[in-house]
């Protein structure tokens, strides 16, 4: 339905673009052939009077013009010899008239323009002119118009579908990001809202029944499982942030996030019987969003504890590498098959190796904040020998 919206979008900014244009071309055109003709038709009386000022006799006038004249006493009209019968007829009639210009029809569907004038002598001249050479221009002009226009419309037609395309791009976007962000919520929010709701009312049932030892434990849990969604939220919005909005360039020390995630993390790490270790010697600056990297750096923690068993190690080391920064987060776990480095980072993605754990939105926001960050992700790893990911950032 939105894509066709968004067709019917495109075709009607085509339309009404190339309708514009094509209009603007129709008057250009006009305007053109109008001022043409008038000019060509001013020549042509300039040259008509010309004659008839400079004429001695009737009988050579230019070619496709024929003379006439009348003498003061009003004798026979003289007419350049070989005129057709309508000319004659027409000049005739056109000494007789006043002075002026006129066109009109010499028989045979043959148009003439005839200019009459009067000189001191007396004597009554006209001279008249074929108009078909002229009118032959003008219906040359208006073809070569018409298939400039054309020509136009159809550039038009082009400029309009790319400008069109290029308008409308945004709004695909958008709408794919919105469907994007809907899938992902949908997608990361049912089993933690599953397992919520569950527990709640299982709490609920229980409440009246339990010691308060046995309450304090459930509650503690349902704490915990409402800060896992909780920062399910977080990652979904800190990835729409950090792939389509500017990020800001504060000063961030990734040696004192990386602490502040230890931290953060340690109690959890110490639940599955992890020992998390920090090695950031800080502090190491780099420009960016605070949340956006805390995040980046928790989603790479909470990774690497995921694929170690009890009694595995984790170790963040912050630090410099070749000019830049780099955040490593080492683990001794279940390692990974380094053909599926790459895949690791698409969303959603389920390892091969021990558990096929799922890793939802973590090394694909990892990915996205870097990218945002004019950084890299590397992996390195083997099966059953653990693994490695480095956050590679440019120094502030």
């Amino acid at each position: 339905m939105d894509e066709a919206r968004l067709t019917r979008a495109r075709r009607r900014s085509v339309a009404q673009t190339a309708a514009a244009i094509g209009l603007v071309l129709v008057l250009v055109g006009a305007l053109m052939y109008a001022l043409t003709s008038r000019e060509e038709s001013r020549a042509l009386n300039s040259e008509l009077g010309r004659v008839l000022a400079m004429a001695e006799d009737v009988d050579d006038p230019p070619p496709g013009q024929f003379l006439a004249r009348r003498q003061p006493d009003a004798g026979p009209v003289e007419v350049t010899p070989g005129a057709p019968p309508g000319l004659v007829r027409v000049l005739d009639e056109a000494v007789a008239r006043r002075s002026g210009r006129y066109d009109t029809d010499a028989g045979d569907d043959r148009p003439v323009r005839v200019v009459v004038a009067r000189r001191a002598d007396g004597s009554r001249w006209a001279v008249a002119a074929d108009l078909a050479p002229l009118r032959r221009r003008q219906g040359q002009l208006g073809l070569a118009l018409l298939a400039a226009e054309l020509a136009g419309l159809a550039g038009a037609l082009v400029a309009a579908t790319l400008l069109a395309r290029r308008a409308v791009a945004p709004l695909a976007t958008a709408l794919a990001l919105q469907r994007r962000f809907v899938a992902d919520a949908s997608h990361e929010l049912r089993t933690p809202l599953t397992v919520l709701h569950t527990r709640a009312q299982l709490l609920a049932r229980r409440a009246a029944d339990q010691p308060p030892e046995r309450l304090t434990a459930q509650l503690d849990q349902l704490v915990a499982d409402t800060r896992a969604l909780g920062e399910v939220v977080e990652d979904l919005l800190v990835s729409a942030a950090a792939e389509h909005q500017p990020l800001p360039q504060a000063e961030v020390d990734l040696a004192g996030t990386a602490r502040e995630v230890v931290a953060s993390m340690a109690p959890y790490a110490a639940q599955r019987q992890v020992e998390l270790r920090l090695d950031a010697p800080g502090p190491v600056l780099v420009r960016g969003a605070p949340t956006a990297l805390r995040r980046a750096v928790t989603a790479l923690v909470d990774n690497a504890i995921g694929h170690v068993p009890p009694d595995g190690h984790v170790t963040v080391r912050v630090g410099h590498r070749a000019g830049r920064v780099v955040a490593e987060v080492v683990d001794d776990g279940v390692g990974l098959d380094p053909a599926e480095a790459d895949r690791l980072f698409d969303r959603f993605a389920h390892g091969s190796s021990g558990t096929g754990r799922r890793f939802g939105l973590g090394l694909a926001l990892v990915q996205q904040v870097a990218g945002a960050h004019r950084g890299t992700v590397e992996v390195t790893g083997a099966k059953g020998r653990g693994a490695t990911f480095t956050l590679v950032l440019p120094p502030a």
